[in-house]
């Protein structure tokens, strides 16, 4: 069955933007077709799936960190995403579109199984598989994208969609990504374990002087370090938060050593009050730490 979907549900993702759903199509649980353009709510996390994911652009350009790397896309640069890898979306032109389509494993799987290379059934490949398409090629998928999405009958469209966009690919001239700084990564999972650590903690802990982290921390990922923390602590304050919750006993679960604190945090991060965006968020269901899932 072929279902046309609502509202997006994303792998818990993103970050200063997120997407509004142009076109949505689910194909019996397997797959999934979006096309999106840049929209205003916050999404602040990164995330990974069990799912393989493609992203192209076809309009403006963005920004992703994956696995602690910092890689730019632009019109025709492809972006596969296997099972494992943590990404987050961090920026993005006000113009910027893209396809996105996720498979689930057991499609992938089969398709393999007849014959598609076998690197897209892998989880946490060595390297990022980021590669620029020509302009043709480009245009072709998208028209396919297009087709796929507009087809709610085609049960084969995601299937022939998934070997088309690998085929382009494995033609297609690759992107240098810088390799990930350990510290970078190391430290990042601490404080995504530990968000109340001091910046001085992780630093001790990764073997760098708080300096020195610090810069090549904002030189691969394009946060600062104290921004970083500040954004997990917010995260984990909105994934407890429940209507009529104190958010002071909240904000000290988090990390924050005072509701002060958490208070300009939220002010910088959302622009806006707390109450005053929490309480539009429980009306549209639309928390930036929500967990959403790629498929039902």
């Amino acid at each position: 069955m072929v279902q046309w979907g609502g509202s997006p549900r994303f792998p818990a993702g993103g970050d200063d933007l997120a997407f509004s759903v142009v076109e949505q199509l689910v194909y019996e649980g397997e797959a999934r077709v979006w096309h999106h353009r840049a929209g205003l709510r916050p999404m602040a996390r990164p995330h990974s799936h069990a799912d393989l994911e493609v992203n192209l652009v076809i309009e403006g350009t963005c920004s992703y960190v994956i696995d602690g790397r910092r890689v730019s896309l632009r019109v025709g640069t492809m972006l596969f995403l296997h099972a494992g890898e943590d990404h987050l979306l961090c920026d993005a032109s006000v113009d910027h579109r893209m396809w996105l389509t996720v498979w689930r494993p057991r499609l992938v799987r089969q398709a393999v199984e007849a014959g598609l290379d076998a690197a897209a059934a892998s989880e946490r490949p060595s390297s990022i598989e980021l590669r620029q398409l020509p302009s043709d090629a480009t245009k072709r998928l998208a028209r396919l994208f297009a087709d796929v999405a507009g087809s709610p009958h085609l049960a084969s469209g995601p299937v022939h969609l998934l070997w088309r966009c690998r085929e382009e690919f494995a033609a297609a001239a690759d992107v240098a990504v810088a390799a990930a700084h350990p510290a970078v990564v190391q430290a990042a999972r601490l404080l995504r374990v530990d968000p109340g650590l001091s910046l001085a903690e992780v630093a001790e802990e990764v073997g760098l002087s708080s300096d020195r982290l610090g810069r090549v921390f904002l030189a691969q990922t394009g946060l600062a370090l104290v921004d970083y923390r500040s954004r997990i602590r917010l995260e984990r304050l909105c994934a407890a938060w429940q209507p009529g919750a104190d958010l002071l006993t909240l904000a000290l679960a988090a990390g924050f050593g005072s509701y002060s604190a958490f208070n300009r945090a939220f002010r910088v991060r959302y622009g806006c009050p707390p109450r005053d965006f929490l309480a539009r968020a429980a009306v549209d269901d639309q928390l930036p730490a929500r967990h959403r899932s790629s498929l039902p």
